[in-house]
C-alpha cells in the first residue's frame, strides 16, 4: 500500500473546509469499497485522503420531501434494500440492491462511492440515470444540484470541482401509472461484476395499455458508461407493448449500443443479452402495474 495522509473531519462543514484548501490534491473516501483496493493495486496515486466515513448523521438518510425523495451520498446500499420508502414504483431500487455484491459488502458501499466510481460495472447509476436523478454537490461557498447524466462524463470521470463533496443524491417523483425494474447479469449469481445491467422505467397512459415515456439505461449504450438509450426510448412512446413493439425498440437498441469484445464477455453476447433484457424488464414493468 503507497503511503498516504489522511484527515478526519469533525463534520461536514469542516470537511468542506479542508476540500476547499486541499481538493486538487485529496482523494474522498467513505467505506472505500472501490478506492482502497484501487490504491493497493496501484492504479491510482493519492499522497491526501479526506475520510468522511464518520459523517453519517448528517450524510446518511433516505427522507421524502415534497415528493422528491432524497438520500445523503452515506446512504449504504442495504439502507436502500430496506428502506419502505422505495417500494411501489420505485421497486428497481431493491431489484439492484438486492444483486450488490455480497452482504458485507451491501452493508458499507455507499450510493455517493457508487455514482463517483463512474465505470460501466457500477449497479445503481443505471438505476439512477433512468429515474431522471440529480446530485448535490457542497462546497464552502455554495451547492449544485445537477442532472447525474451530466455528472458522469466518461469513465472514472466526474463533474466535481476540486472543493466539492457529493452530499446528496434526489429522485425527482414519477408520473401516475409508473413502474420500473432492473436486471443484471454476471459470470456467477453473487459478487460479480456486471456483464450488462439494465434499469427500466415505463409511465403508462390512462388507458393502462399505451406508453407515455420510457426510460431505459445501460452500461456501454455509447461507450464504457452507462447511459441511456433515447432511441430506444423513443421507439416506445405512444406505442402499446405487443411484439412489433418490442422487435422495433430491440433494434433501436442495437443500433445505439457500442460494445467490444473483452476478457469477460463478447460484444455479440452482451449485445443479444441487452435485447433479452430489455423484453424482460419491459414485461416485469407491465406485471407491476397489473397489465401483464
Amino acid at each position: 500500500m503507497p503511503p498516504y495522509d489522511i484527515y478526519v473531519p469533525e463534520d461536514l462543514q469542516d470537511a468542506l473546509r479542508y476540500m476547499d484548501d486541499n481538493g486538487e490534491t485529496t482523494s474522498i473516501i467513505a467505506r472505500g469499497t472501490d478506492l482502497l483496493p484501487r490504491l493497493r493495486r496501484r492504479l491510482i496515486s493519492a499522497s491526501d485522503l479526506l475520510d468522511i466515513s464518520g459523517l453519517e448523521k448528517e450524510m446518511r438518510y433516505i427522507r421524502e420531501v415534497d415528493g422528491t425523495i432524497q438520500l445523503g451520498a452515506l446512504t449504504t446500499v442495504s439502507d436502500l434494500e430496506g428502506s419502505p420508502l422505495l417500494g411501489r414504483e420505485l421497486e428497481l431500487i431493491r431489484d439492484a440492491a438486492v444483486k450488490f455484491g455480497a452482504p458485507q459488502i451491501r452493508n458499507v458501499a455507499t450510493v455517493g462511492g457508487n455514482l463517483c466510481s463512474a465505470t460501466s460495472s457500477e449497479d445503481l447509476i443505471p438505476v439512477f440515470l433512468a429515474l431522471d436523478a440529480k446530485v448535490r454537490l457542497s462546497s464552502v461557498k455554495k451547492e449544485r444540484v445537477l442532472p447525474l447524466r451530466d455528472f458522469i462524463l466518461g469513465k472514472r470521470t466526474i463533474f466535481r470541482k476540486s472543493g466539492e463533496i457529493l452530499t446528496e443524491v434526489e429522485l425527482p417523483p414519477l408520473a401516475p401509472n409508473s413502474s420500473s425494474a432492473y436486471e443484471k447479469i454476471g459470470r456467477r449469481n453473487s459478487l460479480i461484476i456486471a456483464l450488462v445491467n439494465m434499469a427500466a422505467v415505463i409511465s403508462m397512459e390512462e388507458d393502462m395499455e399505451t406508453v407515455r415515456q420510457a426510460r431505459i439505461a445501460l452500461n456501454r449504450v455509447a461507450g464504457r458508461v452507462p447511459q441511456r438509450a433515447p432511441s430506444t426510448e423513443a421507439s416506445l412512446a405512444g406505442k402499446r407493448l405487443t411484439q412489433d413493439a418490442l422487435s422495433n425498440a430491440q433494434a433501436a437498441l442495437a443500433s445505439e449500443l457500442s460494445l467490444t469484445d473483452d476478457f469477460r464477455a463478447s460484444g455479440a453476447y452482451r449485445l443479444e443479452i441487452a435485447k433479452i433484457y430489455l423484453g424482460r424488464l419491459l414485461d416485469r414493468c407491465a406485471s407491476r402495474l397489473g397489465g401483464g
